[in-house]
């Protein structure tokens, strides 16, 4: 989701979504839109099913150049390209033009390891909101250890300079995302300092997403997290100006319950259990394919809801697939929620602005609980 806060405080953009809710009407507007122009990438991150020659057909330049002109249309305010690897395409560049001069904010994610100083020069020049990139350790050694790559440390750091010297003030907004798992994490705090070196604003803690139990923390490691290396965390990115929410600090909770969820994925700590997620009336994503999801955590876990290789996204984001599943989340939430800790402080941003919008069905973050069917 994109600038609740605006939408928190707008009565203009609140009272549709109180509307959209409360009376399952359609939407007045779609507020951001994430699309994943491509499966394929050059790194072969142990936790990722990416990066292992996996390169399925991609939607052409010009469907997605419909597609941002679409978005314009409906309201969209934020566009962010992932991937794969967003630089496998030599069409970027293009892309994010595309979306500036609809006056769209871009933001990307990237390894950053096929930045060339020319390249950067070009995308730097449409005034790019913010790049989030990955350091998953303060050294090549912990780094590479999860990306599986030699000298894929030296080149991230190599483009993050580059990107410092092309960039226009404070923009791009530099943060850096941390996949923490069992290899790495007692590295955050010399990831913070280095962070802070490199003029990030943020380092955003992400708990490994994966059903692989030899990745996740064991109960001793997050024991160890949340006594030993959590209170120089708070310290240092207090010291460097960075965020101080709970999900940054404690990113696998503090009560006995939180940590139980978290150590079996489920890091929204349960709040899915009697709260709803408001993405789906304010958001979109789009696969390399064309087919659309609610976000990017139920990309291939549910039923695609549209493809935009034939139709609009008007007509999948307003449609009756994307209605039915939002009258489904009001009774129970999908798994892909209860893994999720990405937009929690956003949806509660969200509720307290709404107060009583609408009365939602308790589901249980467990495998019995009810959700869409899976995609084979």
């Amino acid at each position: 989701m994109y600038d609740v806060d605006a939408i928190a405080r707008e009565p203009l953009l609140l009272e549709p979504l109180r509307r959209s809710v409360r009376e399952d009407a359609p939407p007045a507007y779609l507020r951001s839109l994430k699309l994943k122009l491509t499966a394929r990438c050059n790194l072969k991150c142990v936790m990722c099913r990416y990066g292992r020659g996996w390169a399925p057909p991609e939607l052409p330049t010009e469907t997605w150049m419909r597609v941002l002109f679409e978005a314009a249309e409906l309201g969209c305010r934020k566009v962010h390209f992932s991937g794969g690897e967003v630089l496998v395409r030599p069409d970027f560049e293009q892309l994010v033009a595309a979306a500036a001069r609809e006056r769209i904010k871009v933001t990307f994610t990237s390894n950053l390891t096929l930045l060339t100083k020319a390249r950067a020069k070009r995308l730097l020049h449409h005034k790019i909101g913010g790049i989030s990139t990955s350091l998953d350790g303060a050294s090549a050694k912990v780094h590479e250890r999860v990306r599986g790559i030699p000298g894929s440390f030296k080149r991230t750091l190599r483009a993050l300079e580059w990107i410092r010297r092309y960039r226009d003030g404070e923009r791009p907004r530099l943060r850096i995302n941390f996949v923490m798992m069992r290899d790495n994490f007692r590295d955050y705090p010399a990831l913070l300092r280095l962070a802070g070196d490199l003029g990030a604003v943020d380092v955003v803690p992400m708990p490994v997403d994966t059903k692989r139990s030899k990745l996740r923390l064991s109960k001793g490691m997050i024991r160890e997290y949340n006594e030993a290396i959590a209170p120089e965390v708070s310290e240092l990115r207090q010291a460097l100006g960075m965020p101080l929410g709970e999900s940054a600090v404690y990113p696998f909770g503090r009560a006995g319950g939180a940590l139980a969820l978290s150590r079996q994925g489920e890091y929204a700590s349960g709040y899915y259990v009697d709260h709803l997620c408001y993405a789906p009336y304010l958001h979109a994503f789009a696969a390399w394919d064309g087919k659309v999801y609610l976000c990017c955590m139920t990309n291939g876990r549910i039923d695609a809801l549209g493809d935009l290789s034939r139709q609009s996204l008007k007509e999948v984001f307003l449609g009756e697939r994307f209605g039915e599943i939002r009258r489904s989340m009001l009774k129970a939430r999908l798994a892909s929620c209860h893994a999720c800790d990405m937009v929690v402080s956003e949806n509660r941003a969200l509720d307290l602005a709404l107060g009583p919008a609408v009365a939602v069905a308790a589901s249980p973050p467990s495998g019995a609980m009810r959700h869409l069917p899976l995609v084979p």
